[in-house]
């Protein structure tokens, strides 16, 4: 059976409370991180209280503005990632 690949509530609070400490530890304002995104001080909001769904690009944004690894991300938010060892 298939999973759901939605991400839970839990999933976007953690991942807004690590885009937040990301841009707390580099001294970063809402305001600059959303002049980055080119988007609006209120989804930036959004995003850090869990309240917003990202759709890929903006994460992926998100994630080389702030210099956030993607499998950091993936484990601090409690997302399993199964990598395969060998490939043919």
């Amino acid at each position: 059976m298939f999973s759901q690949r939605k991400p839970t509530q839990a999933n976007r609070e953690l991942f807004g409370q690590l885009i937040h400490d990301a841009r707390k530890s580099q001294n970063m304002t809402q305001e600059k991180l959303a002049e980055c995104m080119t988007c609006s001080l209120r989804w930036i909001n959004r995003v850090e209280r869990g309240e917003s769904n990202l759709n890929w690009m903006d994460m992926i944004r998100l994630l080389i503005i702030l210099d956030l690894p993607p499998e950091k991300v993936a484990e601090e938010v409690g997302l399993d990632v199964s990598i395969l060892t060998s490939r043919k």
